[in-house]
């Protein structure tokens, strides 16, 4: 199948007008090959930072494919990929780069009132400042989603989180403000806090640095002091609360990377969430190397760059790789000791 016309149909299928033909072609086409799906990912995040939610019956998909033929002057070749066709949209409708909008949804309370969702997502090697319906801030970190109502309503303030964030939250005593994450939810009135919740991490954490919060999980209910930091394991449902130097966990809503006598494996690992990088080390004692540094602004390889000229260490970029989870390959990086 040529790529122009499965590239068509996937337009249609966004915009609500295929018709059953259609889905049921660009079924077949997404379970003919794996690196199908991952473009098919990729092109509906585009879509739907191009087109927040509106009315549907409102698309002219015929006329806005015209359209984009028009601002290219050159008809689409066959031989170019769906990826790089789709590429050229983004940048003509200027995609924001701090910051992707996914998908307006909707959800009923109890009431049957709906209330609408919004889902941001924030691309890797970059950060968002969100302002909540309340007035309390979100810092949303690279590779992170943060889903909230457009309006609160009921007796919580509730968010949902995947990824990192930073939150100044607005005080409300009488509607506590609940972070869900897959296995934690955080509960605030007004307080200032950061939190770690990537899927694919073992660990989930809570950094407190004004306030207080209580964290349930596992039937647990802790309670957490300004200063104080909790590391959650996962997978063996263990936890650890202790003191710590907020600066080095809050940093980076301020472009910087503080890193305070940490072992490298702790530091590529970091920078693999950030980056959407894959560290590879050939040599165990490289992880075990203590590392203090402070980074601001800096963009991998400049960071990559200081830490070869600080550290015993040098770097090999691989070919990228393509994952079924992730519309977005990862660059692989392998880490060996200097000679």
């Amino acid at each position: 199948m040529e790529k122009e016309q499965i590239s068509i149909i996937i337009s249609k299928y966004l915009s609500n007008q295929a018709t059953q033909e259609e889905i049921d072609i660009l079924a077949d086409w997404i379970e003919k090959d794996k690196e199908h799906l991952t473009e098919f990912k990729h092109l509906k995040n585009i879509w739907e930072v191009a087109n927040p939610a509106f009315d549907p019956d409102t698309i002219n998909v015929d006329q806005a494919y015209r359209n984009i033929n028009l601002k290219f002057s050159t008809p689409i070749k066959t031989s170019t990929s769906i990826i790089y066709y789709w590429k050229k949209i983004a940048a003509v409708i200027a995609i924001p780069l701090m910051m992707l909008v996914g998908y307006l949804s909707y959800e009923n309370y109890n009431n049957k009132e709906s209330i609408i969702y919004q889902e941001v997502f924030t691309a890797y090697g970059s950060k968002s400042l969100i302002h909540l319906p309340d007035s309390s801030k979100v810092w949303l970190n690279a590779g992170s989603t943060l889903k909230f109502p457009t309006v609160f309503k009921g007796d919580e303030r509730s968010v949902h989180l995947q990824g990192e964030a930073f939150f100044e939250v607005e005080s409300d005593k009488e509607h506590p403000f609940i972070v869900y994450t897959d296995k934690m939810a955080i509960k605030a009135t007004g307080t200032a806090f950061n939190v770690e919740a990537y899927t694919n991490d073992q660990n989930t954490a809570v950094t407190l640095v004004n306030g207080k919060v209580n964290l349930l999980f596992d039937n647990t209910d802790k309670l957490l002091n300004p200063g104080q930091r909790i590391d959650y394991d996962k997978n063996n449902e263990t936890y650890e609360i202790r003191n710590t130097d907020t600066y080095k966990w809050c940093s980076w809503k301020d472009g910087i990377h503080a890193f305070r006598d940490d072992s490298l494996e702790f530091v590529f690992k970091r920078l693999g969430q950030i980056y959407n990088v894959e560290f590879v080390v050939k040599d165990k004692e490289i992880s075990e190397y203590v590392y203090r540094a402070t980074f601001q602004n800096e963009s991998l390889d400049q960071i990559l760059n200081l830490l070869q000229s600080s550290a015993p260490i040098y770097f090999e970029k691989k070919v990228n790789e393509a994952k079924d989870n992730n519309y977005q390959n990862k660059q692989r990086i392998e880490v060996r000791r200097s000679k």
